[in-house]
């Protein structure tokens, strides 16, 4: 290499470093809602994604994370089942990965070392929740890096414990999301996926409420994804979608529970007392 300065980092002395430029990129990346299902991914591939997913960063060393590559395909029925359907992805993808909060492993490496480990429930999950994602957008960005789609499946969290039961994850193991990585039918991501505007989300020196001109421009933005796309005809406004996660009836509310059942069976609140399997009526789809 040369022209690095004398330490070596061609970032602290104005010269563009040898890797790719991934901004550009990354600012007009979309998701793939649909797999060409004769396309076959390797599986050394997979493996090679998932390995480079592992060294994105991690709260203390401690990576509170695993990936459940579910390769039967009666299972992968069975997960699209119990999320309510809708998520067609599960079944059509050459691979499926249930991403996970993996607090199981650090209490055995712990034992291993004859040391105590004890479950925090609340950091358990905004921790591992980190963790997992961090490591999972980094076998997002690799897979996509290779030209395969990505599609992230929020809806496991519609029946955590029944996937958890199905996947027969065992106690301090709790799944987030499916990832869904597989060759687009079209050649190409073909969703349109807008944002809100970058003054919404970056502040500076502190945390502003957005003007109501703001949130005008959040609303135009937004409102650009419908029409032809799967979210819906150009009647719908980002309004709907909004109320329709975070609305007293909506997603969001309704998972509360949910959540808290699978934690529970999951053996999170074990060291409260909690640890009884959560009622049935609430884990069976």
């Amino acid at each position: 290499m040369t022209g690095t300065g004398s330490s070596g980092h061609p970032a602290r002395y104005g010269e563009r470093p040898e890797i790719p430029d991934l901004a550009p990129w990354l600012a007009s990346r979309a998701t793939v809602r649909e797999f060409d299902m004769e396309a076959t991914i390797p599986e050394s591939e997979v493996r090679e994604l998932v390995d480079a997913g592992r060294k994105a960063p991690t709260s203390g060393t401690t990576q509170m994370y695993s990936f459940v590559w579910v390769r039967d395909q009666s299972v992968r029925k069975r997960i699209h089942d119990l999320c309510d359907r809708g998520t067609v992805q599960i079944e059509e993808a050459s691979h499926f990965l249930v991403v996970c909060i993996d607090l199981r492993r650090i209490e055995y490496l712990l034992t291993h070392r004859d040391r105590e480990f004890q479950i925090a429930p609340t950091m358990g999950v905004l921790e591992g929740s980190i963790d997992a994602s961090l490591a999972a957008m980094g076998v997002m960005v690799a897979a996509e890096g290779r030209g395969y789609g990505v599609c992230p499946i929020g809806n496991i969290l519609n029946n955590l414990g029944a996937i958890a039961s199905t996947l027969d994850l065992p106690s301090g193991v709790l799944p987030l999301y499916g990832l869904c990585i597989g060759v687009p039918r079209h050649g190409e991501a073909t969703e349109n996926a807008p944002r809100v505007p970058l003054d919404a989300v970056l502040h500076e020196d502190g945390y502003e409420d957005p003007s109501p001109e703001l949130l005008e421009e959040c609303y135009r933005s937004m409102n650009t994804m419908y029409g032809e796309s799967v979210y819906g005809d150009s009647t719908r406004e980002w309004q709907e979608t909004l109320e329709r996660y975070w609305g007293p009836e909506g997603f969001m509310n309704r998972r509360e529970r949910t959540l808290l059942d699978a934690l529970r069976q999951q053996g999170f609140f074990a060291a409260r007392g909690i640890d009884e399997r959560a009622d049935n009526s609430t884990t069976q789809p």
